[in-house]
């Protein structure tokens, strides 16, 4: 599931935004302090943070902006005719979207969606299936799966059973022609995943291998340099076609 942490000063509005959030998609991480907020960001990956009024007014914004400014952020607030400030606050900290209390809990997991981690992902990758060689709609669905799920980890076995075919059928399928396998189509999504945290200055290596499922970090690092030829930090300076290149350029792959 998509984990989400919520650092929210109204009981309501965590109650409130429990309902709004599908079941078995998002898990909802509420943090019951600034120092909580930043525990759970060492020990869960996360797609994107909901701040409510009075972190969105204090240093808990300008903290975050500090030290993951990468990582998405949402103000779910009761807005105020006196809150042109918080407003204010919330461009120049660039938060991605203010959602309202008692007026957007229809479209707030779509708004959280859309400004999420996996969405970035989603729209730097999923463009790449050509280039990946993935034409058929198997192949397709595969990579679709694999750069929302690989983060927080998924083996071919279980990308199988969400496909309802046979794990030998979606390797053999999946990595037909030049198309990469499935171990190394994962691996480079977690890759992308590494690099997305690791441009957050809060977060060293040591916690992305962590929060990803790497053993260690000089594992992650290995797996990079396996992948793309790059240290881990780098694979972020790497566009999206010559991720493909490397990616499709690579010979007995198994």
């Amino acid at each position: 599931m998509t984990a989400v942490a919520a650092l929210l000063e109204r009981r309501a509005a965590i109650t409130t935004l429990r309902r709004a959030l599908p079941r078995g998609h998002w898990s909802l991480l509420v943090a019951r302090s600034p120092a909580h907020l930043a525990r759970l960001l060492h020990r869960h990956c996360i797609d994107a943070i909901i701040l409510g009024a009075d972190a969105g007014r204090g240093q808990v914004l300008d903290a975050l902006r500090q030290d993951f400014p990468g990582m998405p952020l949402v103000l779910y607030v009761p807005l105020r005719s006196d809150d042109a400030e918080l407003l204010t606050r919330a461009y120049r900290g660039r938060v991605a979207a203010i959602a309202v209390e008692g007026v957007d809990e229809p479209v707030l997991p779509r708004t959280i969606a859309r400004h999420a981690l996996t969405a970035r992902r989603m729209a730097d990758l999923l463009p790449l299936a050509d280039s990946l060689d993935l034409t058929d709609e198997l192949q397709r669905r595969a990579w679709s799966l694999i750069i929302a799920l690989a983060p927080r980890g998924i083996t071919t076995s279980t990308l199988a059973r969400q496909l309802h075919v046979r794990r030998e059928t979606l390797s053999r399928r999946f990595s037909a022609g030049v198309a990469p396998s499935l171990k190394h189509a994962i691996d480079a999504v977690r890759l992308v995943a590494a690099a997305q945290l690791l441009g957050n200055p809060g977060y060293q290596v040591a916690d992305v291998a962590k929060l990803l499922g790497f053993s260690s970090a000089s594992l992650l690092q290995a797996t990079a340099r396996r992948t793309f030829g790059v240290a881990v930090r780098q694979v972020a300076t790497l566009d999206g076609p010559k991720m493909a290149e490397i990616l499709a350029g690579r010979r007995g792959w198994t």
